[in-house]
Formats: C-alpha cells, sequence, structure tokens
C-alpha cells in the first residue's frame, strides 16, 4: 500500500487541489474548443514542452516530509527524505543523501533499496507524466477559462478535465500567466486511482527560475487508500532546489 502511494505521487509529482473550485470570476467560462482560449493554450504548450525538457535535462535536490494520519488524524508516523537527481543523456540517477523513519536514520537501506528499484525500472516499462497543456496531450482535454485575477490581469485560471479518464490523466486547475505564457500553480488528481487508492490530490507551484521557463519549486499532496477495512491516510510536501541543466 505505501509503496502504490508513494509511487503514485512522486509520478505526479515529478513531472504536483483537486478539483477546479469556482471563485469570483470575472469572466464567464470559456471552453477550449472557442478561439478566446487557442492562444493561451498555444503559449502554454510551450511551457509545457519546455517542461519535457526540463524533466530530461535537469538535475535538482528534492527534501521531502510525509506523514502517516492515524484514525483521528494525529501523526502516526514520518517519513523525510532528502535526494538529489542528476540528469544524463542516458538515464535520470536518484542519489539519496538522507532518508529518516521516525527520526531513525535509515539512509542505507534506502540506498540499497534505490539500487534494486533502479535495475527493475530498466526491466520495466516507464511512466511518464506530462502537463495537460503540452500539445500531444491537449486533444486529450477539455479546458475552461474560468476566472481572472482582479489584483493582476494577466493572471488566469485555467480548469482542465480528460475527455476519458486514466491514471495519467488528470483533472484540476491552473494559475497561469497569460501574457507568458506559464504555469504559475497547479492542483489535480489522477481520474482513475491506481490499485488500492482511493485519492491522490497534488498541487505544484512553479516557482523556480530556469533558462527553461518557470519549474516546480514545491509539492504537496494528500492521499488516501487501503485494502478492505485497513485505510491509510498519507500527507507530505517536498521543495525543489538547486536546479541545473545537466547537459
Amino acid at each position: 500500500m505505501r509503496a502504490s502511494l508513494v509511487s503514485s505521487v512522486l509520478i505526479v509529482a515529478i513531472a504536483a487541489l483537486a478539483e477546479p473550485r469556482v471563485g469570483h470570476a470575472n469572466e464567464t467560462p470559456t471552453e477550449s474548443g472557442t478561439p478566446a482560449l487557442a492562444p493561451l493554450l498555444s503559449r502554454l504548450a510551450r511551457h509545457a514542452e519546455q517542461f519535457e525538457q526540463m524533466k530530461r535535462r535537469g538535475s535538482f535536490t528534492l527534501s521531502g516530509r510525509m506523514e502517516e494520519l492515524d484514525g483521528s488524524g494525529r501523526v502516526d508516523g514520518t517519513k523525510e527524505l532528502v535526494v538529489r537527481v542528476i540528469a544524463t543523456p542516458a538515464e535520470r540517477l536518484a542519489e539519496i543523501v538522507k532518508y529518516l523513519e521516525d527520526g531513525t536514520d535509515k539512509t542505507s537501506e534506502a540506498r540499497r533499496k534505490e539500487q534494486k528499484r533502479r535495475a527493475e525500472k530498466k526491466k520495466g516499462k516507464r511512466t511518464e507524466l506530462h502537463l495537460p497543456f503540452l500539445l500531444s496531450e491537449q486533444p486529450r482535454y477539455v479546458f475552461s477559462l474560468l476566472e481572472r485575477d482582479p489584483q493582476n490581469a494577466a493572471r488566469v485560471r485555467v480548469a482542465f478535465r480528460p475527455i476519458v479518464p486514466a491514471e495519467n490523466a488528470f483533472k484540476g486547475s491552473a494559475w497561469v500567466d497569460e501574457n507568458a505564457g506559464e504555469v504559475l500553480t497547479m492542483g489535480f488528481s489522477p481520474t482513475k486511482n491506481p490499485t488500492f487508492v482511493d485519492h491522490v490530490d497534488v498541487t505544484m507551484r512553479f516557482d523556480l527560475p530556469t533558462p527553461l521557463g518557470r519549474a516546480p519549486s514545491s509539492i504537496t499532496f494528500d492521499a488516501r487508500g487501503g485494502f478492505l477495512v485497513i485505510k491509510k491516510h498519507y500527507r507530505g510536501s517536498a521543495t525543489i532546489t538547486d536546479p541545473a541543466l545537466a547537459f
């Protein structure tokens, strides 16, 4: 169960709340089929393509903490992780700097598991996360322009939902810079959950400046799931620092 939840969250993260909240909109919601959204989606597609380059060429440090909560919402266990992700032309390598479980250092054990996971990953099929705004992904979604920030006319919120639900198709919304064509924040969840997972809600902030545009700077998530009557609740957060283009 834990492995399924953590894997789901990390897949979403490296690419992240779920349902778009309709606030005090200053304009009538616009569907992606109308001309009004086409220029914005075109600009966002460029940022999404840059994000693909970040995933392939970018190195960074991720520092995260995950908490397991009991039925009363109290913290029942913690995991803390610092990992350096290094991009090479052949693959992405994860070097575990530190790993703690309930305050106990288990870095060596985590490094052994990562080596095993890396070996198994090479044999299996790789799961990819793509932003909904990527040009090749846009036909899978319906987009709606929900609202404009009254304090900053260039900030607008765009909702997205897939035409066909899937584990790698997400529903949610994103605040974007309409002029720059960049994502500022995005909240989303899968439209089809992995086995034993009831929900995974993710929020990502894109505050890191890079030569390829804004990159994710922080991630928060909330996940629930379990088998039969055994249910688990996890929440966590991570920050991303030291971004660099490796090649």
